[in-house]
Formats: C-alpha cells, sequence, structure tokens
C-alpha cells in the first residue's frame, strides 16, 4: 500500500483528511496433550483501517487487503458513507507531538519447536506427579505472538511501535470422592533457560487442590479478602466507569463525581500505559495521541477520567491517550491501559492476621451476567478459603458474594503488597474489606 498515493488521492477526490490505520499480527502457538503434541499452528495477519473526514463528518472502513489499484473505488466509498452520516458527535485526526519515547524491560527469547517440546512435556509430567489426586492434564500450550501498529495520517502523524509475548498456559483437574475441580495458569516467560517449572507447577496445584473440600458458610456479612486474582477480575469488568464515554452519556456511575470521594482514602488508582512492568507498553493509543500516566482515583477521589480523542472533544478536554481499538476492525474506544490499584505494604498472610476470621475469596464467577454496570450492583459466585486466629480453616465454595462495588470500595481497610503484572492490562494487589454479604447454607 503506497499511503503517500491514498493521502493525496483522498484529498484530490474531496476527502478533508485520512487516517491509515495498519496492525500486523504474527502467532505461533503449540499444544500439548497427552504426551503428543495435539496441534501447532502458525498465523500471519495484516490488516487496515481507514478513517476519512468530511466537512467534520467521520467514516471508517476495515480492509483486508489495501489494494492500490482499488484505491479509488475505497476512498469514494468512505468519501459517500462520511457525506452520509447524520452524527453530531465531534470527530478529529490527531496532528504529530513530540513525546519522549520509553522501551519495555521484557525482553523475550523466541525458542525452538524442539525446546517447547520439550518443556510441555516436562511440565505435563510435573503437574501430574506433584499430587495423586491429580489426574488429569488438560492441556499444556506455548503461545508467542507479535504485533506491529502503524498510523499515518494527512496531518502528518506516522508513528509505529511493536510489542512482542511469549506465555505458557497448563490446566488441570483433581479429583477427591466424587468432587472434580479443574484449574488454569497462565505466566508471561521471557526465556525458557529462565522459566522456572517447578515453581509454575506448585503454584498451580496450590490452587488447584485449594479447591477440593470445599464447603459453604451460614449466610451472613463477613470481613472479607479479595485476594488479587479475584480483585483483578473484579476491578477490570468495572473499570469502563473511568471511561469520559460513558460519564459523557450519563450512564457511568461516576457522572457528576469528579473530585469526589468515591472509594476508600487507602485506594489509589493509576493508568499508565508506558508502566514498564506491566505485560505490554504503549507510548502512543491509536490514535496516535501519546499516552502518559495519570492518578484516576487519588487517595480515594476521582480525579481523572480516561478520554479518547472524540470523548475528550464531547467534554471539552484533553485526551488522556486511552483510545484503543479491539482489533484493526474495531473502532477507537475509551480503554484502561495498565491499570492498577497501586499496592500497599502487607502481604497476604498479614492481611489475613489483620483480618483475624472471615472469607478469602480467591475465584469469581459470573462476571459479565451478574452485575450492573450502572448501579455497580453485583452478585457473584465465589470460592476461596476460610480464615480463622489469621490462618487458613478450611476451603469454601457454594456462596455467593453480593454488594455495591463503590460501597464496597469505601470500606476497604487495607491493600496489600502482592500486585503482579500478567497478561491482562489491569493488575490489584489483594485488598481487605470491612465486610460483604455472603450467602451459603
Amino acid at each position: 500500500m503506497n499511503k503517500e498515493l491514498w493521502i493525496a488521492r483522498a484529498k484530490e477526490l474531496g476527502i478533508d483528511e485520512l487516517e491509515i490505520y495498519e496492525m500486523l499480527q504474527s502467532e505461533r502457538s503449540l499444544s500439548w496433550y497427552e504426551g503428543e503434541m495435539d496441534s501447532f499452528t502458525t498465523s500471519r495477519v495484516l490488516g487496515t483501517s481507514l478513517r476519512a473526514l468530511k466537512s467534520g463528518k467521520q467514516a471508517e472502513m476495515a480492509l483486508e487487503q489495501a489494494d492500490d489499484a482499488a484505491m479509488d473505488e475505497i476512498l469514494g466509498s468512505l468519501l459517500s458513507q462520511a457525506e452520509a452520516v447524520n452524527s453530531s458527535d465531534p470527530a478529529a485526526l490527531r496532528a504529530p507531538e513530540k513525546t519522549e519515547e520509553v522501551q519495555g524491560k521484557k525482553h523475550f527469547s523466541r525458542p525452538s519447536v524442539p525446546e517447547i517440546k520439550a518443556v510441555l512435556q516436562e511440565l505435563q509430567e510435573k503437574i501430574l506427579a506433584s499430587d495423586p489426586r491429580i489426574f488429569q492434564v488438560g492441556s499444556v500450550s506455548w503461545q508467542d505472538s507479535s504485533e506491529i501498529r502503524r498510523i499515518n495520517n494527512s496531518l502528518g502523524l506516522s508513528v509505529e511501535e511493536n510489542s512482542t509475548a511469549q506465555v505458557i498456559m497448563a490446566e488441570a483437574a483433581a479429583k477427591e470422592g466424587e468432587e472434580i475441580k479443574t484449574e488454569y495458569k497462565v505466566e508471561v516467560v521471557e526465556s525458557l533457560a529462565d522459566f522456572d517449572r517447578d515453581q509454575f507447577v506448585s503454584e498451580l496445584s496450590e490452587e488447584l487442590l485449594g479447591k477440593l473440600g470445599g464447603r459453604s458458610l451460614p449466610t451472613g456479612r463477613y470481613k472479607v479478602i479479595l485476594e488479587k486474582k479475584a480483585m483483578t477480575s473484579l476491578f477490570t469488568v468495572m473499570t469502563p466507569m473511568f471511561s469520559g464515554e460513558g460519564i459523557n452519556k450519563g450512564i457511568s456511575p461516576l457522572r457528576d463525581k469528579l473530585g469526589q470521594q468515591i472509594f476508600s482514602e487507602l485506594v489509589t488508582v493509576i493508568d499508565n500505559p508506558r508502566n514498564t512492568d506491566a505485560f505490554e507498553i504503549a507510548n502512543y493509543d491509536d490514535e496516535g495521541c501519546p499516552t502518559r500516566s495519570k492518578e484516576v482515583v487519588s487517595k480515594g477521589v476521582f480525579t481523572t477520567a480516561l478520554h479518547s480523542t472524540k470523548s475528550a472533544m464531547a467534554a471539552g478536554t484533553e485526551s488522556t491517550g486511552n483510545g484503543f481499538k479491539g482489533s484493526y476492525s474495531a473502532p477507537v474506544t475509551v480503554r484502561p491501559k495498565n491499570c492498577m490499584i497501586v499496592p500497599g505494604e502487607k502481604s497476604l498472610q498479614e492481611l489475613q492476621e489483620e483480618m483475624g476470621e472471615g472469607l478469602v475469596i480467591t475465584d469469581l464467577a459470573g462476571l459479565h451476567a451478574g452485575i450492573n454496570p450502572v448501579t455497580t450492583d453485583f452478585s457473584l459466585q465465589c470460592s476461596g478459603y476460610y480464615v480463622r486466629d489469621g490462618k487458613k480453616d478450611f476451603g469454601v465454595s457454594l456462596v455467593t458474594v453480593a454488594g455495591n462495588f463503590l460501597d464496597l470500595m469505601k470500606e476497604a481497610v487495607a491493600v496489600g503488597s502482592d500486585l503482579k503484572w500478567s497478561y491482562r492490562p489491569v493488575a490489584c494487589p489483594s485488598v481487605l474489606f470491612t465486610g460483604a454479604a455472603i450467602s451459603g447454607e
């Protein structure tokens, strides 16, 4: 695709501004099952998305192949779409802006297929040997991927970012009596030479076996710790409340709450796409806007809404660099990137000791069906373990935790130190709350 030619031709046809967004994704995945390679796949996909502006109206089109020979037909279709738009929503492309780029800390070493096979076979054997109650390893797999994003437009913007990732995933099942439980684990792996197989197996086995023998609790209100995995899952589903899009439309629970106390003063939330401790960094969002670190919540006070260019224009403010796509063909929406609850100083064990007696929730189910995003009311199946005298007493399952997320976050009394970035763009440490409603027996 001759981008300069497309941009020049767009002007000739009467398009005011044109953006060309390209995403090149390459992936290699290998799965292992019962001592043999179950599948090995490779893919390479280049997708292109065009945005055209005409008299302040915007039209978009996604292309699997951007052939120069079809340039006039495609640009003509875009122009017709833009002229037919009736929406009054503001639209604009980004001009180039100077920014000091950062580089990620992670350096991935790409292994050979025989090396991957050997590690997956070893993991399968170690998982099965770790405890007699583990009777099956559903699958063990390896995936490496790379992504290149390029954004060019008629205002002179030209940015490019590359990212790579490698992960190992394993799923296992354990049985005790008639009870069967499953668990999976995903870990980012920079180098197979440095990958601690024994620790991976130990953590997976501990989480899996901890699910066995769980029992219900009497219905009531309990002190609760949301362990980092559960806290991250719940917080991730709730992050759209910070979106300027939702606030502008009046559907966010944080509408009209800027500058107000929404969480406990112990809770600070930072969104920083350039956080080099995270899985993936972004110096620019998918509109070419330079990203930056910002406190979304400062000691419980809602201080910054997240914005794309479009939502910022509607709100009369500046983009925060949070305009991202779900894929090359998806529209830009407001999304968090490397958003976290700032960790405290206490380990999970120290949180348990402070709690004394109560419930540690390690898993939540039904996160999308059991939450009202407008009111933040939730009712979710959960499991974990009961703590007595600061120590684990017995496993808990078949219970439901319910409440209102904003109310719950005001009851945070201690924030843990155990935040760990994984493959998600959101991460949280464990958090201790004064209480939550638990429905059980």
